[in-house]
Order: C-alpha cells, then sequence, then structure tokens
C-alpha cells in the first residue's frame, strides 16, 4: 500500500467511525446537515502540514472535533434509546434543570444497561478515531497539490462550509455551540423556575380578586383545542375547492347539532408564543394579570393541558397551570415526528375522569413545518394532483418546489381534519353539558401572493385562522355572529362565557358571543381586509 493510499485508509476510518455516530444519532437530512459541520476536520486529514507545529495544531483540532461530536452522538443515542427524546426537549432540559446530585446517580443506575452500552459505544468510536490519527501522525504523507479539480473540490466544501456555519438552524446542531448553548439553557431554566413559580401563584390570586363565579348554565365540559399554523383559506369547509375537511364538513351539516363557523377569525400575532400569551392574557400579553386557565380554576374546574409540541416557554407559562399536563412530544423544533393522532386517546380519559367541571386544552401541532412530517408517509391525498389550485400557482409563476409544498400542506391539512374532527366526536358524546372550541394560533403563507412559504408576519395569510365552536346555544345565535370578523386575541373573553364563568373582567365589547360585540381591526403590519 503506498503512502497515499495508507494515509487515505486512516482518514476513511476516522471518517467511517463519525458517520456510524452520526447515523445511531440523527435521522434524515440531519445526517448530512452535521456532517458538513463536520467537514473542516475531515480537510485536515487529507491536507496535513508538512511543518510539525501546524501539523500538531491540525491534529489537535481534529482530536477536539472527532471527540465533540463522537460524545454528542453517544448522549443523543442514549436519550433516543432511552425517552425517544432530544437533549434540547423540553422534556430534558425541565428533568436536567430539576435533579441533583444524588437524583443523578440514581437515574444512572436505573438504566445502567444503557448507560453502559453507550459509553462502550463512545469508547469504542474514540478508540477508532485515536488509532488512525496515531497512524496519521506517524506517516510521511506526501502533500496533495491544491490544484486542478482537487483546489475547485475544496472550494466548494470550504463553501458549503461557511453556508452551514451562516445558515442558525444547522449552525445550531454543532455539537460545541449545542451543548454550550444547552448548558446556558438548563442554568437559565434553573433561575427562571423561582420567578414562573411566583408567577403562577400571582396569576391564580389575581384570579381570585376577579370573583370568577360559575353561572347555573356552566357546562360540565368544554374541550379547546388549539392547533399551529392553519390557514383557514385551505379548508374546504371555508370554501377551497380541494376536499381538504371531509370529517368537519359532514359535522357541520349534522341536522339539530350546529357547528358554528366563523368566517372571518384572525390572529394578531405570526408565531405561536405571543399567539398563545394574547389569548390566554385576554390581549394583554404585556401586562399577564389575568390568565385564562387560572380564572377557570378559581371558578371551579379542574384542568388539563394535553400537547403534541415541546416547547419549554408554553409549558412553563401555560401548560404547568393546569392540574394535569401530557407533553407527548419530545422533539423540539420542526423535525418532531409525533403525531397529533397521539393526543386522541388522553383526551378520551380525560372526558370519562368524573370531575364535576373540566377544562381540558388539546395543544396540536397542526400544519407546523415541515409539512410532510405532519401526516403519516401513506396519507397524501394531493400529491401529484394536476388540479385547479395546482394550475392556478403554476399560472401564478410559483416553482414547483412551492407547488409541492402547497400538495404537502394541504395533505397535512386533510389528515388534521380527521384527528380535529375526531376530538369534535368525542366531545358530543357527552350531549349539551359539554362544549368544543377549536382555532389555531396564527395562519401560514403557502404561495398565496409571492413564492414564501412558512411563517409570515408580512402577509395576510399570516394570521388568516379558522376557529369553530360546538355546543348550546350556537344555534340561537344570530348569522351576522358567524360573518363579521373575530380576533383571537379577544377569543378568551367568549371563551369564559361559554365556560359560563361570570368575572369582573369580563368586556363584552369584545366578546363576539355577545350582542354588544364591536370590532376593531387590530395593528397589523400589512392592510387588508378584516371580512375575507
Amino acid at each position: 500500500m503506498s503512502p497515499q493510499q495508507l494515509r487515505l485508509s486512516l482518514a476513511g476510518l476516522a471518517l467511517s467511525a463519525l458517520i456510524l455516530a452520526l447515523v445511531l444519532a440523527y435521522d434524515g437530512k440531519r445526517i448530512f446537515q452535521v456532517l458538513v459541520l463536520a467537514l473542516p476536520a475531515v480537510l485536515c486529514l487529507g491536507w496535513p502540514s508538512r511543518r510539525r507545529a501546524l501539523r500538531a495544531l491540525q491534529l489537535g483540532f481534529v482530536a477536539i472535533m472527532g471527540f465533540a461530536f463522537i460524545a454528542d452522538a453517544a448522549v443523543r443515542g442514549f436519550l433516543l434509546d432511552v425517552y425517544g427524546a432530544s437533549p434540547a426537549s423540553a422534556m430534558v432540559l425541565t428533568a436536567v434543570a430539576n435533579t441533583t446530585p444524588q437524583e443523578a446517580v440514581e437515574f444512572m443506575a436505573m438504566y445502567r444497561v444503557s448507560v453502559w452500552l453507550w459509553v462502550l459505544f463512545a469508547l469504542m468510536m474514540l478508540a477508532i478515531l485515536s488509532a488512525s490519527l496515531v497512524g496519521w501522525w506517524r506517516m510521511s504523507l506526501p502533500l496533495w497539490q491544491l490544484a486542478g479539480w482537487r483546489f475547485g473540490a475544496v472550494l466548494l466544501l470550504l463553501t458549503l462550509v461557511a453556508l452551514s456555519l451562516a445558515i442558525k438552524p444547522w449552525r445550531q446542531h454543532h455539537p460545541l455551540l449545542f451543548w454550550t448553548g444547552w448548558v446556558a439553557d438548563v442554568s437559565s431554566l434553573r433561575d427562571q423556575w423561582t420567578d414562573l413559580g411566583e408567577q403562577r401563584q400571582r396569576l391564580l390570586t389575581n384570579a381570585q380578586t376577579q370573583h370568577p363565579q360559575l353561572t347555573s348554565g356552566a357546562p360540565d365540559t368544554v374541550v379547546l383545542v388549539i392547533s399551529e399554523s392553519i390557514n383557514r383559506a385551505h379548508l374546504s369547509l371555508y370554501g377551497y375547492p380541494r376536499d381538504t375537511t371531509p370529517a368537519l364538513m359532514q359535522l357541520e351539516q349534522s341536522e339539530g347539532d350546529r357547528l358554528g363557523v366563523f368566517q372571518h377569525a384572525w390572529s394578531v400575532d405570526a408565531s405561536t408564543v405571543q399567539a398563545l400569551r394574547n389569548f390566554f392574557y385576554f390581549g394583554h400579553a404585556q401586562d399577564q394579570q389575568q390568565h385564562l386557565m387560572a380564572l377557570a380554576a378559581k371558578a371551579g374546574y379542574e384542568t388539563w393541558w394535553i400537547s403534541n409540541h415541546d416547547d419549554l416557554a408554553i409549558d412553563q407559562e401555560h401548560a404547568q397551570l393546569a392540574d394535569r399536563v401530557h407533553m407527548l412530544n419530545k422533539t423540539p423544533g420542526r423535525s418532531g415526528l409525533s403525531l397529533d393522532e397521539g393526543t386522541l386517546p388522553l383526551l378520551h380519559a380525560a372526558l370519562q375522569h368524573k370531575a364535576a367541571r373540566k377544562l381540558i386544552v388539546v395543544h396540536l401541532l397542526g400544519t407546523h413545518p415541515h409539512y410532510a412530517l405532519r401526516h403519516p408517509d401513506q396519507r397524501t391525498p394531493f400529491n401529484n394532483v394536476k388540479d385547479g389550485v395546482y394550475q392556478g400557482l403554476k399560472d401564478q409563476g410559483r416553482p414547483s418546489r412551492v407547488r409541492a409544498l402547497r400538495n404537502d400542506y394541504d395533505s397535512a391539512i386533510h389528515y388534521h381534519d380527521a384527528v380535529v374532527a375526531a376530538t369534535l366526536d368525542m366531545t358530543r358524546t357527552l350531549g349539551k353539558h359539554a362544549t368544543w372550541v377549536y382555532f389555531s394560533d396564527h395562519g401560514q403563507e403557502v404561495g398565496h401572493v409571492s413564492n414564501h412559504v412558512g411563517h409570515s408576519a408580512s402577509t395576510a395569510d399570516g394570521y388568516r385562522v379558522p376557529l369553530l365552536i360546538w355546543g348550546e346555544g350556537m344555534e340561537n345565535l344570530p348569522s351576522r355572529s358567524f360573518t363579521q370578523p373575530v380576533r383571537t386575541d379577544w377569543l378568551g373573553h367568549s371563551v369564559m362565557r361559554l365556560l359560563g364563568i361570570d368575572w369582573l373582567g369580563h368586556v363584552p365589547e369584545k366578546d363576539v358571543l355577545d350582542n354588544r360585540y364591536r370590532w376593531q381591526a387590530p395593528n397589523l403590519p400589512m392592510v387588508t381586509n378584516f371580512a375575507s
């Protein structure tokens, strides 16, 4: 074997160890992203310096990078093996922030088999890396000339590395950056908990000062379904030409059991955290004086929070006010594979609970990007469909990428329809003593006015959301209640009415179910017709 071949073999052995580690710790395109972040170390192996001092620096750099990536893979692999969770999930962050040294020792003892398995894996990978680097260092290796195609290839790879470091969704997965931020997040969470605990207690105290009282017509159960990134313009229930909501449309047509479809509902925020703050704090997200969950609890409701999200801010600020909390999703961000149907058994169990009064919040992932992950792989009714919607996008000059994402989005809506309809079906079995409310935190731009796909703070579709209500009294509402615009930051006042709670903070002018309701357009960063 020639020196050059040996050098390639040693570098290949080290790279193989890294790839094996990443395959076990990541999935899909994330493997490629992390490999790109590791490229600087790989290039160092391919072009060793003739100078001993510089070559020693290369060796140290590769060793540090290799250790970081392998240790990162081992920890992630362990968490996936034991919990099916990523280290950035709310479950892991809160568990670590709330763990004492003694509890950590007990945890390691409980999962000692998995712990030793992944420690052995890390040691084996590090041994392979170390042997490769020792051989690499000892060999008298000739240099490749950075000329011709090699120069172009290296330049292309370095450009790819620079881009990966410039793009936050890629950069944040680099182990040295990720774990530095992770430690800071755990420390910050510990610091915040005292404040959040005091805030929750303050909200409960403030709720008491509002004297919330149940009225004689208060329902036994209220199910509040909050979804994510649903643009009502994509629901056939609202007139979309594709049949995206067959289950909800069938329920709407049930005789003598009216499903209230509010035609012009709007969020005033284009992001989840702020949208939920505005809803639960009755449009006063900055003051944060009265919280819907705290008022319901003080009025006599037992409360549930069933979530398919993994968002630490939402968990700590809203969910922890509930008596019972179920957080299903253990992967933060856009790559979570948890489907919304997982909330249904928990909802069924909550509905069967013997509590006299129940408020059950179901927080769905909806169509949160990536759209293709929000429905089962085999459920793609609009893939490769060349219908009027597809042709309309093509006529507008939308590229194939946007058209494909529109199909994915509509398939996600179709699956979402079945889940939402199932929550309503379960609620309806309780009869007239139950109420059901459904809305989305914000909308989604999917190639309507530009080639942009995703959250949008600058277009109307970023705020256009559905609002559906089922319960006693819907058939008695005047038709104008369903045709006038509605703001979700005011919706808390209507939900309090549906809960049958009288309280001092009620503002009838903000309650769309009240005949004194008066619409006021929100201050959004674009001009739109709110009756559209």
